[in-house]
């Protein structure tokens, strides 16, 4: 199981591979989504709401 280091979600799919930035391997290896509307949907699919929705629910 691979979750986004920029969301925190779980990513279902393809994932960014971004290399650890140690050599010694010290840092794991963190995902991202491969593209920012899949950050968007996987929290909406968590939360049920999107990032948008749930600014508009403040105002």
């Amino acid at each position: 199981m691979k979750h986004c280091a920029y969301c925190g979600h779980l990513i279902v799919g393809e994932a960014e591979e971004i290399a650890p930035e140690s050599a010694s391997g010290a840092r794991p290896t963190a995902y991202w989504h491969k593209t920012a509307t899949d950050c968007i949907v996987a929290e909406t699919r968590e939360t049920g709401h999107s990032p948008l929705q749930r600014r508009l629910s403040h105002l």
